[in-house]
């Protein structure tokens, strides 16, 4: 209990005005008798606001009844302060709307007092500023207006710990990158119906020298092993089955026999392999056309199992076959080349150069996974804003503002995935929308983007939004590790705290430790890990400087040596 202390008044003078209005000179006088005293003693960041209940017992026969007082909580610090709602109370024959105390029996009264989170205020004082006045009884009009009683300090400081949660929980997105990749090249050698034979007009197409110079260059490069080249022979179904098995077969060797004429002298294995009627790309030459009852023709297909059925089923349909005649059917009639290629990239320490050197020739793949091989931050975000800027892709944007984030810019990192959820709103975009909403405090957009996902980055997020609110509980349930800890030790489970801690020895477990150690009355365990937390992260020095947590260590010499 703290008794509230008269400020200095210049008495002397007041007690010659002061005749005849004894109530107000009486509770003046005696205030220091009124007792009051805030739970908790240290005030606590919960959610966005810090709170108190303030407890005041007025003693038998101080409290006059035409007398009203008036208390107003003050949070005062270095350069200002923020007053709270007063609160009124007033004597037995006051006709007003305030708290009624008792001249006789006095009385035990609460107030909660809530201030909006202010950081100019983490070492500060919470005082009740005590004013007072007379109803109607004093002649003179100046004790009619409240005046100065006393003042006492009630809290001292606010605890942070809730803003110690570490930032929310972003995704990468995967770089795609494979130090081996297989490149492939295709071309299509057509043929006329019922004919094996390969036209020269074929061999001379674009897509077929395209292929050529993918097999020739592929075949002479360094770091790259050739694969066998294919020639895959189909018939289209327009006839009888057998005959289109042999004539696959020979329109596969046929086919095999150009591609070797044109790449006489390069060293490449080759496969000449029949396939038969081609129903599954009838199939699908259908389903991108135009013909208006494509639908029927591919509901016929689904219908029949016997190859022979379908084909006459579809010779049925008089008014689509001219046109399956003309667009679909020749497009079948064909040896598909196929050739692949597995090509060794470059080493990690090539990447890393490129990216310093801005090379131009990086594929998007090679830039994302250089960047996760880069340590400083600068250059970190530097190589994603290259993959960004050059390919303008959403895994470059994503990751991109990861890196932001990471290096502390929240506004940048808003910029990044914004643009990011412009290209594709995919779920970790969205999760990473909210870590951002979370780290700028719109608590309200960031519940909407997580309100669809349910992935663990996403749960855990949703378990960082109960804490700013102050949803202990919920966060408790949604969190793990260093953050789950955080919550424990708001809830004063400081077992619970330390277990989530685990053995990990980093900085701002080390700090979390030593405020634990604080609470449980081991202020030599305290400065062991706030020396261990500051030797891994020296930002933390001045931060235990202004944390109310150490306030008892102050004036310590272990502390001020730290």
């Amino acid at each position: 209990m703290r008794r509230l202390a008269q400020v200095g008044l210049a008495l002397t003078t007041m007690m010659v005005l002061l005749v005849g209005c004894n109530p107000y000179n009486k509770m003046q006088k005696n205030v220091g008798k009124i007792d009051a005293y805030a739970t908790p003693e240290v005030l606590a960041l919960k959610g966005q606001t810090v709170e108190a209940d303030i407890t005041y017992t007025f003693p038998k026969k101080y409290f006059y009844e035409e007398m009203i007082l008036k208390v107003t909580p003050v949070l005062v610090f270095e350069g200002g302060e923020v007053a709270g709602t007063p609160k009124y109370f007033q004597g037995e024959d006051v006709r007003d709307n305030y708290t009624p105390v008792s001249w006789k029996n006095g009385g035990v009264f609460t107030q909660k007092v809530v201030f909006p989170y202010d950081e100019r205020a983490n070492l500060s004082t919470l005082v009740l500023r005590v004013e007072g006045r007379t109803a109607d009884q004093c002649r003179r009009d100046k004790f009619k207006t409240f005046g100065d009683f006393g003042s006492v300090v009630v809290a001292q400081g606010i605890s942070t710990v809730q803003s110690l949660a570490d930032m929310p929980y972003m995704i990468l997105m995967d770089h795609n990158f494979k130090r081996v990749r297989t490149v492939t090249g295709e071309a299509d050698i057509h043929y006329q119906i019922n004919s094996p034979v390969v036209r020269k007009n074929q061999l001379s197409l674009e897509q077929v020298k395209l292929f050529e110079a993918f097999v020739r260059e592929n075949s002479a490069a360094e770091d790259v092993t050739m694969g066998t080249v294919y020639a895959k022979g189909y018939a289209s179904p327009d006839g009888p089955e057998n005959f289109n098995q042999k004539l696959s077969a020979e329109r596969s060797k046929s086919g095999e026999k150009a591609i070797k004429e044109n790449l006489k002298g390069i060293d490449v294995q080759y496969d000449a392999a029949a396939y038969g009627e081609d129903w599954e790309g009838f199939r699908e030459l259908v389903a991108a056309s135009d013909i208006a009852d494509k639908d029927l023709i591919l509901q016929v297909l689904s219908m029949y199992d016997s190859s022979a059925r379908r084909e006459q089923e579809i010779k049925n349909l008089s008014a689509v076959y001219n046109e399956l005649k003309t667009k679909i059917l020749p497009e079948l009639r064909r040896t598909q080349l196929v050739a692949s290629a597995d090509v060794v990239g470059l080493s990690d320490e090539e990447i890393v150069a490129a990216i310093q050197s801005k090379d131009g020739s990086l594929r998007l793949d090679e830039i994302l996974y250089g960047a996760t091989l880069i340590n400083d931050p600068a250059k970190k975000i530097a190589a994603y804003r290259m993959a960004a800027e050059k390919y303008n892709d959403v895994a470059a944007y994503n990751n991109l503002a990861v890196a932001l984030m990471m290096n502390g810019d929240v506004a940048g990192a808003k910029q990044a995935i914004d643009k990011a959820a412009r290209i594709n709103g995919n779920p970790t975009v969205t999760n990473n929308l909210a870590a951002v909403a979370i780290a700028q405090g719109d608590l309200e957009s960031a519940k909407k983007y997580l309100s669809a996902l349910n992935s663990k980055e996403a749960q855990m997020n949703k378990g960082l939004v109960a804490l700013q609110e102050g949803d202990y509980v919920v966060a408790t349930r949604d969190l793990e590790g260093y953050n789950l800890a955080v919550v424990e030790v708001l809830n004063g489970n400081y077992a619970n705290a330390k277990q989530a801690l685990g053995n990990c020895k980093c900085a701002d477990s080390e700090y979390l430790r030593a405020i634990i150690a604080m609470r449980e009355g081991d202020s030599q365990g305290a400065i062991s890990y706030l020396r261990n937390a500051i030797a891994l992260k020296p930002s933390l020095r001045e931060a235990a400087k202004t944390d109310v947590e150490f306030a008892r260590l102050f004036n310590s010499p272990e502390f001020q040596a730290l």
